[in-house]
């Protein structure tokens, strides 16, 4: 069931702190303290060495879906964007889900490898990727299950749009991509990018980033868990840092600027529907940001929030009048 009453900062027990930005060219990460968490999960890449898999579907593959199976006693947390590689071709997760302990979850995911489909690999094991999708296209991915959610399709983001954006930015980065794969791309910058993330680290009780790109502020992602966000840090920063190549040196925003994001994306309306997993899946859409999470046990787990394009102000407005009947699953 869906509802659109509180905003974000009803989920926080004490304000989040923002530290002082560190800079590399036209790429500023403020990192972000929170309050201590009371929920305990873990992150794929953690569970991965505990028995956690993630597969293709047993009775036939399917480009949109994957299967996550948890043996473990925590909840594994799927970080929207977060990549991972096998198989029968290469995904990125639509959207935050906490996979219950002892349990199997199929879960939505896009394409990000569009010339590969390996039925020969169809058994294999999905691996933690370097890097998670860039901030553009968690943007545009974001922004179509925003509109699944408020028309009631199904929560997916658009996989056209994907291949479209993963093609342009392999162009962008004249990177060789035999199989169009958006590793690839990263693989063939590796060292630029190198140079960009060395400038970041991650502090002690961290729990998220604010990001900048060329002096304006462009992502937000937080998690309640400083060890979880420790072993998510790099490929994040590895994503903000492909969309920062090219991009002009530029004075960072003040930590006033940051502060000012961060105030408008916690106190924005959000709408509310059941999660996939564990929790409640939580989105907003204001003219300034755009961003979704995950709440749990009435704590803000997880949270990626991005620049607003003030292209979808009418969509929480129009889910909040529909009839409760029409917005249930």
């Amino acid at each position: 069931m869906e509802t659109a009453v509180r905003t974000l900062n009803a989920y926080l027990a004490e304000p989040i702190e923002i530290g002082e930005p560190e800079v590399a060219g036209p790429l500023a990460v403020f990192p972000l303290f929170g309050p201590p968490a009371q929920f305990e999960y873990q992150s794929f890449a953690q569970g991965h060495g505990h028995g956690v898999s993630i597969k293709e579907l047993a009775g036939g593959a399917s480009v949109n879906d994957l299967v996550v199976d948890n043996p473990t006693g925590l909840p594994v947390l799927l970080f929207e964007g977060e990549e991972v590689l096998g198989a029968q071709q290469n995904r990125t997760f639509d959207l935050s889900v906490l996979v219950p302990a002892h349990s199997t979850l199929q879960v939505p995911v896009s394409c990000v490898e569009a010339g590969r489909w390996d039925g020969a690999r169809h058994a294999e094991d999905f691996a933690p990727a370097p890097q998670a999708a860039y901030p553009t296209l968690r943007r545009l991915k974001n922004e179509a299950v925003l509109t699944a959610v408020a028309s009631g399709a199904a929560v997916r983001a658009d996989q056209g749009a994907v291949w479209n954006e993963v093609d342009h930015k392999l162009d962008a980065l004249a990177a060789s991509a035999p199989t169009r794969a958006m590793h690839d791309g990263y693989k063939a910058r590796r060292h630029e990018l190198g140079e960009l993330t060395s400038a970041c680290s991650l502090k002690p009780r961290q729990t998220g980033m604010l990001v900048a790109i060329g002096g304006e502020c462009s992502v937000l992602d937080r998690v309640s868990q400083p060890d979880v966000l420790a072993s998510l840090f790099e490929p994040l920063v590895q994503g903000y840092a492909l969309d920062a190549l090219g991009v002009a040196d530029a004075e960072p925003p003040s930590v006033d600027d940051a502060e000012t994001f961060i105030g408008s994306a916690l106190s924005s309306p959000t709408l509310e529907r059941d999660g996939i997993g564990l929790g409640r899946d939580v989105r907003l859409n204001a003219s300034r940001v755009t961003g979704a999470g995950v709440v749990c046990a009435d704590e803000l787990v997880q949270l990626s929030v991005f620049a607003g394009s003030g292209r979808a102000d009418a969509l929480l407005h129009h889910a909040r009048i529909r009839r409760p009947s029409r917005t249930r699953r």
